[in-house]
């Protein structure tokens, strides 16, 4: 089974920089672990070991927090172009033997989670410094999740100049650099990309992703609204990601998919605007008719109280109708925004009553109690949902056993919360992690949990929250039955570059990522760039509580995140991290 997206963009794909979690998720109250001198390093995955570097002393993290949250995607973009580059040059000074070499069997090609790729003009790859076991393998006809031909585009995209293309890899969106490099006379195609990790790249990817299934449609000559209702499936492991959802429009303004309210399919809303007098829908249809087919349009306007940016591209069925297609996010709701609207529906209710908060958090058109994709949801400690702003269909709901997609009682874990004091609960619903802060109020004739919750897609928190579905999962199933979804690739606990590890308190290695040769090492002392033995480090630090640690690794700072959990009487480390 195909795995789903996180946009990324999960898909793939980023954009909100929180205080990640409290109460046993508190990431904020992390030590600092300062960085020192370098030695060695291991290939990304593959553990491969690297030339001795001396690296100048660097000095401590000031603020873990910060520095943790902080992820440049332009920076990021630039160090791909560079790389990118620098690989044209040594083909162009160099054969295809010793070229292929070096971006698959050396570090030279390395940096962090960017390698090079390198393929002929039939999609056979010829050098992959991510998996070698790629090669001489054909990738023309490989789709990715939502069926499209990556791999002819990103060759098609090469031949007319090069550029870059956004498209689904392991689970997540990624944004892929081409450029077409001639060695010893002939014609190939080399690129390099990066997981942005960010709602801004998911919700483009989830577009993309719409735009291939209705051309499908129209090459494979059926009626499109076999498309539109696929894309309208409020349950769809497709096109469902977290509080991202598609729509469709004819350019007449009528409403064809609709995933968050099917029941708006058939009506127009061309003349819809927004509380600036901003008619978005028009907006989109004349800047769509400016472009060619495959090219975005970003539309920026207000909803709910909050700004929402809109993507969408055109498609155009086979009697000459254009529709577009379009997905839109909340770029500026944070963590902070969920606790304050949390804390202002408590006040509400103590005093108005519960009646009243019921009324007023369940109305949507109570726009007080909502905040772009953000509503407040009530329960009582039998788990009787009584409000729920964002989903009506909860409300009357008894969900004291309802289970995420990790088995985990999350209602439950919302009561446990509330009673403790209060905080956050990570969970994961809808092909997503929602992170939902809860209290619990007392009205005097009985106690409830108020709460909302937050899609958070970012590279910080996929990372972290990839960690704590694990520790869900483990809570209902054997660590066993873990590890064999962790060498999986096609598993979601694999999401583009993050990966999850697992070592044992020895220092025993039993899984990284998708990779078997690390497994059943004992890695204890082994060091990164700074010299520094890191599983040792993260074992004795997670002994104090869930815990950060920046590494030195494939010349780039490594951000890591990491917690420790006893399964059946054995303790466990279990990780994850990414490259800044």
């Amino acid at each position: 089974m195909k795995k789903k997206l996180v946009f990324l963009l999960a898909i793939v794909f980023f954009v909100v920089s929180p205080c990640l979690l409290q109460g046993s998720e508190k990431l904020n109250e992390k030590k600092t672990v300062t960085r020192r001198r370098a030695t060695t390093s291991s290939r990304h995955r593959k553990g491969k070991e690297a030339p001795v570097q001396v690296v100048p002393e660097e000095e401590p993290i000031v603020n873990m927090e910060t520095y943790v949250n902080e992820f440049d995607h332009n920076a990021k973009q630039k160090a791909v172009d560079a790389l990118l580059t620098r690989g044209i040059e040594f083909c162009k000074k160099n054969t295809l033997q010793v070229a292929c070499h070096a971006f698959t069997h050396t570090q030279d090609f390395i940096e962090g989670a960017l390698y090079l790729f390198l393929m002929d003009t039939k999609g056979v790859v010829y050098a992959h410094g991510d998996q070698s076991n790629l090669l001489w393998k054909s990738l023309w006809d490989k789709r990715d999740m939502f069926g499209a031909l990556a791999t002819q585009s990103m060759i098609s995209l090469a031949h007319s100049g090069g550029g870059q293309l956004t498209h689904e890899l392991d689970g997540a969106v990624k944004v892929s650099s081409v450029q077409r490099v001639d060695i010893e006379g002939k014609e190939y195609v080399i690129g390099c990309g990066y997981f942005p990790h960010s709602k801004e790249f998911a919700v483009i990817g989830l577009v993309k992703g719409a735009v291939t299934l209705f051309n499908q449609y129209v090459a494979e000559k059926k009626d499109v609204s076999g498309a539109f209702s696929d894309m309208s499936y409020p349950l769809s492991p497709q096109f469902v990601f977290g509080d991202l959802y598609l729509y469709a429009l004819d350019f007449n303004g009528n409403i064809c998919a609709q995933a968050d309210r099917p029941g708006l399919i058939g009506s127009n809303s061309l003349n819809y605007t927004d509380s600036e007098g901003k008619m978005y829908n028009q907006e989109i249809i004349n800047k769509l008719k400016e472009k060619e087919k495959g090219e975005g349009v970003w539309v920026h306007y207000k909803s709910k109280h909050a700004s929402k940016h809109a993507y969408a591209e055109k498609v155009q069925d086979s009697k000459g109708n254009y529709y577009f297609i379009a997905c839109g996010f909340y770029p500026d709701i944070t963590r902070d925004n969920v606790v304050d609207l949390v804390r202002r529906g408590y006040q509400f209710m103590k005093a108005s009553g519960v009646s009243q908060g019921q009324k007023a958090f369940n109305d949507e058109r109570e726009s007080q109690y909502r905040n772009g994709d953000l509503g407040l949801f009530l329960y009582d400690m039998k788990g009787k949902c009584l409000a729920y702003g964002v989903n009506e269909d909860f409300v009357g709901q008894n969900q004291f056993d309802a289970k995420d997609s990790d088995g985990r009682y999350y209602v439950r874990e919302f009561i446990e919360r509330a009673n403790s004091g209060g905080g956050w609960v990570s969970f994961k619903i809808k092909n997503s992690f929602e992170s939902a802060y809860v209290e619990k109020i007392d009205m005097g004739v009985g106690e409830f949990v108020i709460g909302s919750g937050i899609f958070p897609v970012s590279k910080p928190d996929t990372m972290t929250l990839l960690v704590k579905s694990a520790l869900g999962y483990l809570t209902t199933h054997s660590m066993d039955q873990l590890l064999q979804r962790l060498v999986d690739r096609n598993d979601e606990f694999l999401r583009g570059d993050l990966f999850l590890y697992v070592f044992d308190l020895e220092g025993f290695c039993y899984g990284w990522g998708d990779s078997y040769k690390l497994i059943w090492q004992n890695l204890i002392n082994w060091k990164d760039e700074n010299d520094k033995p890191f599983v040792k480090l993260m074992i004795d630090a997670s002994a104090q509580g869930p815990e950060h640690l920046v590494l030195k690794m494939n010349k780039a700072q490594r951000v890591n995140y990491f917690e420790q959990i006893e399964k059946d009487g054995k303790k466990y480390l279990i990780g994850s991290g990414f490259y800044k």
